[in-house]
């Protein structure tokens, strides 16, 4: 089982905003993580992929099923200028969701000791990462608070350039899929830390330490 060492100290970046469990925390917090699904899952779970349309007829607002949408554009019942971005955005939702899927059956039928992605909280081991994940998410200063804390409970270092990320026959996904349960890390830049347990906030870092 791979188990946290108390003594090492990780980095998270936690957003403030309204879906976040945490919102803002402060040193010496404690956060349990791993007994309900996590803001990136609870996602899949709890909202329907939509687009907006405007009603022709009087000019109300619709909430159409994002499927649906693109069907209806292509058969010409509704038009948009913007038809090739939407798709793309639909096709990565469901990519994503897919995804999450194939990879917890994986993990749950052949990897249980593992912490789930779906219950996870994502940790970073060095600061170089902390930048890295910032510049990548697109987050600025008022967005979120970067952490250092230790843990107590279930960890697992994987390469994300094993998940997931167009369609491929299904025996190429659950290929891809234990290679990322099995911590197969070929480049230290794809390398991400999924953790389930018992987190300790240590310290709320100070912006100038990844400005």
């Amino acid at each position: 089982m791979s188990v946290i060492d108390s003594e090492v100290d990780y980095f998270h970046i936690n957003r403030k905003t309204a879906w976040s469990p945490h919102n803002v925390l402060m040193a010496g917090s404690k956060i349990d993580i791993g007994g309900a699904s996590n803001p990136y899952f609870s996602y899949f779970e709890k909202f329907k992929k939509t687009v907006p349309v405007t009603n022709s007829e009087d000019g109300s607002l619709l909430q159409v099923p994002g499927v649906k949408f693109v069907g209806a554009v292509a058969r010409g019942d509704i038009h948009s200028d913007n038809v090739a971005g939407i798709a793309s955005d639909i096709l990565k939702h469901f990519v994503a969701y897919l995804r999450e899927l194939i990879w917890e059956d994986v993990r749950a039928k052949e990897f249980p000791h593992l912490p789930s992605r779906q219950r996870c909280i994502w940790l970073i081991p060095d600061m170089e990462g902390v930048k890295f994940w910032i510049n990548r998410i697109g987050l600025n200063g008022s967005d979120f608070q970067v952490l250092r804390v230790r843990g107590q409970g279930r960890i697992h270092t994987a390469s994300e350039l094993y998940l997931l990320g167009d369609s491929e026959p299904m025996e190429e996904s659950l290929a891809k899929a234990r290679k990322y349960w099995l911590g197969v890390v070929e480049d230290h830049a794809t390398k991400e830390v999924i953790f389930e347990g018992r987190l300790n906030v240590q310290e709320i870092v100070s912006p100038e330490q990844y400005a």
